[in-house]
């Protein structure tokens, strides 16, 4: 009888645990981005400045919701810019605590673009959406490149 006891007590315990650990299959969040950039190559020719970059931050929602929520965040891109004219492209993986990850492709002219959600794995396969941002550059102490990017966010998970 105590075995059964024991077994019905960490079932009713696990449920909520279980049940919260599960994502909505739909939602919008509002979630910063704090970026370093950690390498870049710059080439010049003429008008044309063409940069490429790896830079890595850290996640958090806004919101409250879980997605994109202290989730670790690598980003490859390349920032071209003719005249006062300045296009960045470039791919992102989202990786949360229990390792599964969040990928996107992106693309700004100035300080204002979009992430494309294009997958993931675990409990983000079948993730998409998009996620409109507003990026503002700011100078490190070590002349390293850093950004704050804010995003809106909307998505969903296929079934």
């Amino acid at each position: 009888m105590s075995g059964r006891w024991a077994v019905l007590c960490a079932a009713v315990l696990a449920a909520p645990l279980s049940h919260a650990a599960e994502l909505p299959r739909s939602g919008s969040d509002s979630y910063s981005t704090t970026y370093v950039t950690s390498a870049f190559v710059t080439m010049k020719l003429g008008e044309r400045t063409v940069t490429t970059y790896d830079s890595s931050g850290i996640t958090r929602n806004e919101s409250g919701g879980t997605v994109f929520n202290n989730m670790g965040t690598r980003c490859l891109g390349m920032r071209e810019v003719v005249g006062s004219d300045a296009l960045n492209r470039g791919s992102c993986i989202d990786s949360d605590a229990d390792g599964d990850q969040i990928f996107s492709t992106y693309e700004a002219k100035g300080p204002k673009g979009t992430h494309v959600f294009v997958g993931g794995t675990g409990k983000y396969t079948g993730f998409s959406g998009t996620a409109d941002y507003t990026s503002q550059s700011i100078k490190g102490p070590d002349g390293r490149g850093m950004t704050l990017v804010l995003h809106t966010s909307k998505w969903s998970i296929a079934p």
